[in-house]
């Protein structure tokens, strides 16, 4: 049983966060997923009210660590110090992700070494500020740490994870529930090649 963590914090994006969330729900029991924040309840960009199920701290246990991103959540997550103190994150025993301007979380925590990455398009110029190469395109992989830009890119972040953990099969498995009717097809194969693109 794999132990995935997916953190947000106050003012998240909503979809970033519930898409992952009702993704990963559907299955229980190749794998236990949490959401991890530094209350006990935060609230999304648009005031939903959403309880944690652990702490921050708890990322550094599990398998998989998803960042959610959010256009005023991150840089307040980014000026509290007690956030990015909580993570002891490890590439080498962990696959670690992010959406969006979740690639900032990353970038303070050391994790995107090579500079390749990707985030929200509105983004980008910030991450060219820190001396990174943000790319143009959905999901850009380096290794175990995974970066990817627009929210509905979320569908190639949880497919590069469970792809990861698991193979290829599983991947299809958990993605096909949620892919629009009479498109199956289309998007597996987009999935397919994003993720494979990523990967290079």
């Amino acid at each position: 049983m794999k132990e995935i963590a997916l953190v947000t914090f106050d003012q998240f994006t909503d979809i970033d966060l519930f898409l992952m969330w009702d993704i990963l729900g559907r299955n229980t029991k190749d794998w236990n997923v949490r959401i991890l924040a530094s209350s006990s309840i935060v609230r999304s960009a648009h005031g939903l009210s959403v309880s944690a199920h652990g702490a921050l701290s708890e990322a550094n246990q599990a398998d998989a660590v998803l960042f959610s991103s959010g256009k005023l959540g991150i840089p307040a997550a980014l000026a509290d110090p007690d956030f990015l103190s909580s993570f002891q994150l490890d590439p080498t025993r962990q696959l670690i992700g992010s959406i969006c301007a979740g690639a900032f979380i990353l970038e303070r925590l050391g994790l995107l070494s090579s500079g390749r990455s990707t985030t929200h398009p509105d983004a980008r110029g910030g991450l060219q500020a820190l001396g990174l190469e943000p790319v143009d395109q959905p999901l850009v992989c380096e290794g175990s740490v995974a970066t990817a830009g627009g929210c509905l890119a979320a569908l190639y972040l949880v497919g590069w994870m469970v792809e990861s953990l698991f193979d290829i099969k599983k991947r299809r498995a958990t993605l096909q529930p949620v892919l629009p009717a009479g498109q199956q097809e289309l998007f597996e194969a987009l999935i397919g090649l994003t993720i494979q693109q990523g990967s290079r």
